[in-house]
């Protein structure tokens, strides 16, 4: 086809110019390679889409484009010639020998600040010359800006004009074409209003000085339609929270560009041009070696990635304490922060070599992840692996720093630190995956976890020894071996916390353990069982413990003393303020501390219950803010939503209407509660909370008075779920083999729970029954289980199975009758695709989807799910991470 038009041209303007070859192609034209017969120079051509030209008419469009000849600046490439010819429209350029600032982009993602402040300038000086003139570009954007040696060039000056006076902005928009880029548009462009004027090129400015800063456009990653809502809707990040180095400056006039109001931005691009011209200097563009800042207050953000933690983590100067013997006082400092990724997604598992010079970490999909290698000072990222189907995370360095020992699909690895083959150490297991791994400090053995016990097994191969049991039905998983060789640290409980799927960053609480090398019994280091307390790594001495805890609040660094018999002493001390970190990692000297920041959130969204198979695209949001739901509720009256919520600390149950609304708290405790459920007359609360260090059921009434405990057990009963008369709930137990009790309440007094079966998530059927997913374990070798729907009467007879499928890796997690009780609805975890949510009649038959989260923006990982009479209630999530690395020191 490109033959036959150049042809056709070469045809139509014989004697003017030779087309040689297409160099590039858009939405609105073609751009050729050509020579200029009569002044033997090469030109560039643009050839308007023939259908494109039908529309525009000829006459008028070359009439509008004469305005773009008048224009003479040494930073716009010139108009040379236009005209019609067979049909086609096309003009005329020079040909730049060079690449466009987009090509420049696409190898270098930023730009050193001074440069960019560079072009910035000369780009807001050609606007201002044009501008002056009383002509708008309204498609600035980097492919559109040519660069000349060390200069930049605007080009197709005058062309969104031509188009939208010679047709009208309808008649393009018809034709498929916009009037400017989604990812540059100024609210006024989205929005088509009629009046766009100059301050709609100030605005694309400011896009293209956002990128050439950070890397990326404000919401890149949103599909086109999402892009254009966000220019009008959604306040933009802050620069610094990808470019920590831009100064306060430089960081005011960009978003000054990006106010959403037109009469809030530069109202002149000279303006602007006097503002950016002082900051073409280091001084004025950049922050000086070693500067430290506090975060800027932006309210109208949401926190969805992780650079806003860089700022709080750097306004942290120094941290004391005192050892518990002869007062000896430690001091650390942190000092130069630098962040590593900036990816869209998750990069997770961050492990800093023992020289300091490299970071491993894993990247990916919940389903396929695999684990990269950056170097600290810059360069780019080389993957381990060419596994496609790879599951690789947890990576951790050889004492060495010669190879790198990861987590597979259910077993251990060792690849070379810069790629090669990768070698088995410890197979998957029938009985349970490895949920850890980690190196001796001699190389010579790595330590793993599976479920509740603790291993350790030669590098070279040979049978593993038992260094440790948790004691009861939990998982290990986080371990570090300290550098004496004494001391193995994991974290016990809650591995969903670090382990990548639909519970990633799950906020259970969890204890670190201290474990004799040897074997042995061992320690809880961690102070508070309460709190959630992961990633423990040693200091250089042995003599410290780092790890990753809430218990102040958010996610930050401490430190605790760690006494000659592995035991905790004094209190653990806070090291970074407000941080979000989810996992960090220690250079063999302790100088360096690379940390993983991770954010989520996730809200309560509602979906008509469809009638056929449908994308959750058109679903509406119930609640909003800087919070984490992770289970809802809806009350039998059909009025309330009930859910638990992190946005005020630790989780604690709220209720909201069903259509949205003002939240309402129904119940708080320092510790977390979870799993919320309005009894039918709406006067009590049900949940499970960690008052214990365990999950137990608990009940509080909402006329304020305390509440009354279920169950206190060392199990872990939880999701509580009310009956239909009030008179008894069915909840349960996590731990071990999951099994299903209902316990009911009798002259006011709770008692004995009875056991119901094996299974998960019990909820009650409108008619007094009750619904679990039940586990039915292979009845030969070779075989898998497999999860069963079941519904069995309250007093555990006459159970049936409604419907069964093989488990696999992502199992279905929640369940949800119906109103009505004629169907059941499923929420399974696609990793791939965010979720799906199926039905199957209560009394047996297919399972059907109805409904999918196909948007990679809105996904629906986690399974909770519930239903009312109309509608649907799940959580849509946005889970980013990010990887840092800081200096560290100790006096």
């Amino acid at each position: 086809m490109t033959l036959d038009l150049i042809s056709r041209l070469n045809a139509a303007l014989e004697g003017r110019y030779r087309l040689e070859r297409e160099i590039g192609a858009g939405g609105m034209a073609t751009v050729f390679l050509a020579e200029d017969a009569k002044h033997r120079r090469k030109v560039a051509i643009k050839v308007l889409r023939e259908d494109l030209g039908a529309s525009v008419g000829s006459a008028r469009f070359l009439r509008e484009i004469e305005i773009a000849a008048q224009l003479q600046h040494p930073h716009i490439l010139p108009l040379l010639d236009s005209g019609e010819s067979d049909g086609l429209l096309f003009y005329v350029m020079p040909f730049v020998e060079g690449q466009s600032l987009r090509q420049r982009l696409e190898h270098e993602h930023e730009l050193p600040i001074g440069e960019a402040v560079r072009l910035l300038t000369e780009l807001v000086d050609a606007l201002a010359y044009a501008h002056s003139r009383g002509v708008v570009h309204r498609d600035i954007k980097p492919d559109n800006i040519m660069l000349s040696g060390r200069h930049a060039l605007i080009t197709d000056f005058g062309v969104a004009r031509a188009l939208r006076e010679a047709t009208g902005q309808n008649a393009i928009t018809t034709l498929g074409v916009a009037l400017g880029t989604p990812a540059y548009m100024a609210p006024e462009q989205a929005t088509a209003d009629p009046n766009v004027d100059h301050r709609a090129d100030i605005y694309a400015a400011g896009i293209v000085a956002y990128e050439l800063l950070a890397g990326r456009t404000p919401f890149q990653g949103y599909t086109p339609q999402q892009v254009l809502a966000a220019h009008v809707t959604t306040a933009p990040d802050l620069v610094t929270k990808y470019r920590p180095g831009v100064s306060p400056q430089l960081e005011s006039v960009v978003m000054r560009c990006l106010a959403k109001r037109a009469a809030d931005r530069w109202q002149t691009s000279s303006e602007l041009l006097a503002a950016i011209e002082p900051l073409g200097t280091s001084s004025g563009g950049m922050q000086p070696t070693g500067a430290q800042f506090a975060a800027v207050p932006n309210p109208a953000r949401t926190r969805t990635r992780a650079g806003i933690a860089a700022a709080l983590v750097l306004a942290v100067a120094a941290v004391a304490w005192l050892a518990s013997r002869g007062g000896n006082a430690s001091t650390y400092t942190l000092g130069k922060t630098t962040q590593l990724t900036t990816d869209p997604g998750l990069e997770i598992h961050s492990a800093i070599s023992p020289d300091g010079k490299l970071v491993a970490y894993a990247a990916g999909t919940s389903s396929l992840m695999r684990v990269f290698v950056r170097p600290v000072g810059g360069g780019r990222a080389i993957q381990l692996t060419d596994d496609t189907l790879a599951m690789e995370t947890d990576p951790r360095w050889s004492p060495d720093g010669n190879q790198l020992v990861l987590l597979t699909r259910g077993g251990v690895a060792v690849v070379p630190a810069l790629g090669g083959a990768i070698k088995s150490i410890i197979p998957p297991s029938a009985r349970a995956a490895v949920t850890t791994a980690a190196w001796s400090p001699d190389g010579t053995e790595i330590a793993f976890g599976r479920m509740d016990s603790l291993f350790a097994a030669p590098v070279g191969g040979g049978a593993p020894r038992l260094i440790g049991t948790v004691g009861r039905d939990d998982v290990l998983g986080g371990c570090d071996w300290s550098p004496d060789g004494k001391w193995i640290a994991c974290v016990d409980g809650n591995p969903e916390y670090s382990s990548p799927g639909s519970t990633f960053g799950n906020i259970a609480p969890s204890v670190i353990r201290v474990y004799p090398a040897s074997g042995g019994e061992p320690t809880v280091v961690s102070s508070d069982s309460s709190k959630l307390n992961q990633s423990p790594r040693w200091s250089s001495d042995s003599r410290e413990l780092f790890y990753v805890s809430n218990r102040d609040g958010a996610r930050d660094v401490f430190v605790r003393r760690i006494g000659g018999s592995g035991q905790g002493v004094g209190a653990p001390v806070r090291l970074t303020t407000g941080a979000n970190v989810h996992s960090i990692s220690l250079t063999a000297s302790g100088e360096r501390l690379a940390y993983t920041v991770f954010t989520s959130q996730a809200n309560l969204w509602s979906h008509v219950i469809p009638t056929a198979p449908t994308s959750a695209n058109a679903a509406v949001q119930v609640t909003s803010g800087s919070q984490t739901i992770e289970s809802m509720m809806a009350s039998r009256d059909g009025k309330w939503i009930v859910y638990d919520s992190d946005i005020g600390g630790p989780s604690a149950i709220f209720r909201v209407p069903v259509g949205g609304g003002a939240p309402e708290l129904l119940a708080s405790e320092p510790f977390d509660l979870f799993a919320g459920d309005l009894s039918p007359d709406g006067r009590e609360v049900a949940y499970h909370s960690w008052r214990n260090g365990t999950r137990d059921i608990e009940v509080k009434a909402l006329d304020g008075s305390q509440p009354v405990m279920v169950t206190s057990t060392s199990a872990q009963e939880s999701y509580p779920v009310w009956s239909p008369d009030g008179n008894s709930l069915v909840f349960a137990d996590q731990g071990g083999v999951p099994t299903i009790y209902l316990v009911r309440r009798e002259g006011g007094k709770w008692g004995t729970p009875a056991r119901l079966g094996v299974g998960i998530v019990p909820r009650w059927m409108p008619d007094g029954r009750i619904v679990y997913l039940g586990v039915q374990q292979p009845d030969a070798p070779g075989k898998r289980p497999r999860a069963n729907l079941e519904i069995v009467n309250a007093d555990g007879r006459d159970p049936r199975i409604v419907y069964s499928w093989t488990v696999a890796e992502e199992r279905p997690a929640r369940i949800a009758p119906s109103a009505d009780g004629q169907t059941i609805f499923v929420k399974t975890a696609d990793p791939l695709v965010g979720g799906q949510i199926w039905a199957v009649s209560a009394s047996g038959g297919a399972l059907r989807q109805v409904l999918r989260f196909d948007d990679p923006l809105r996904p629906s990982t986690r399974t909770d799910v519930t239903a009312d009479a109309t509608r649907l209630f799940f959580r849509i999530e946005n889970r980013q991470s990010d990887i840092w690395v800081t200096e560290l020191t100790k006096r």
